[in-house]
């Protein structure tokens, strides 16, 4: 999910140089002037944007106090913390104005003095909500803990997918690792020289999911006892190949009972997951 940043139109040259190197620093950031056009509803699309952030920095400053926008955006989003239970906003001071009443109890990333340290400081909180490599994804009865690392074997690109599914009596631990062909190695090896791995492994995600419907994942496996399992399958996708190996175990008390496990489910929250934190807006000329 992007990170929206609330802040007053007569700061927007700080906005897009702080945005901007957001961006290089991978993180997906909605600004208002990068995604507006021309006949969208100004209410509409921040309502939306403001609803689905992972997090919000909240510029402040003399002109933003001013603004009568700019007040009604972090009453709505104080309004999540609240509905949420945790913590989102990310205040950045970038002048000497009065920090806002319900702003005084949070640390915030001090502009005025070092810029670069106060970068340092966003970023950082940034990456406990917008990891792209790893996050925990939760159900009423099911918490899932993921996580993706990558590695060459034997001159192939191996992009490894971790998953720990957390249930009331057991834990599943399931590994999915994907080994790029020979073309697909060329394109991941690419991409991490762009320092764009991210945009990449969410790249065989689409592969390996859209390919989900013919897999050994389909229907789901049960799990019937302590022993390791696994399914396998190649999946093509233009010039590009990729074997999976789909490895799988029930660890914890045992219950008596079979257990079906939906490991497509895992993939495809992945997917999502990675969309939405490689996303990268390209701001405006």
């Amino acid at each position: 999910m992007p990170v929206f940043i609330s802040y007053s139109q007569a700061d927007r040259a700080f906005v897009d140089t702080l945005a901007a190197n957001l961006v290089m620093l991978k993180h997906n950031i909605w600004v208002d002037r990068w995604e507006l056009k021309v006949g969208d509803s100004l209410t509409e699309k921040i309502e939306q944007a403001l609803t689905a952030s992972s997090a919000v920095m909240v510029v402040i400053s003399k002109n933003s106090i001013e603004s009568g926008w700019c007040r009604r955006e972090l009453n709505a989003v104080l309004v999540r913390e609240i509905e949420e239970k945790r913590s989102i906003i990310i205040p950045c001071r970038i002048d000497d104005c009065e920090m806002p009443l319900f702003l005084r109890d949070k640390l915030y990333a001090d502009f005025r003095t070092d810029p670069d340290k106060a970068l340092r400081d966003v970023n950082a909180a940034l990456l406990t909500v917008s990891n792209p490599f790893q996050e925990r994804f939760e159900d009423p009865e099911f918490i899932t803990d993921w996580s993706v690392d990558w590695r060459t074997v034997d001159h192939r690109e191996a992009i490894e997918h971790t998953f720990v599914d957390h249930g009331q009596d057991y834990v599943v631990v399931s590994n999915c690792t994907i080994l790029c062909g020979e073309a697909a190695s060329a394109n991941f090896l690419k991409h991490r020289a762009r320092g764009e791995d991210e945009i990449y492994i969410a790249h065989v995600l689409d592969a390996v999911v859209e390919n989900l419907e013919t897999s050994p994942l389909k229907p789901p496996p049960i799990i019937t006892d302590h022993f390791k399992k696994f399914v396998a399958w190649r999946v093509r996708s233009g010039d590009e190949t990729f074997d999976v190996v789909f490895d799988y175990r029930r660890l914890g008390k045992e219950t008596g009972f079979d257990t079906v496990i939906h490991l497509d489910n895992n993939l495809k929250r992945a997917r999502q997951h990675m969309r939405e934190i490689a996303y990268r807006p390209r701001p405006p000329d």
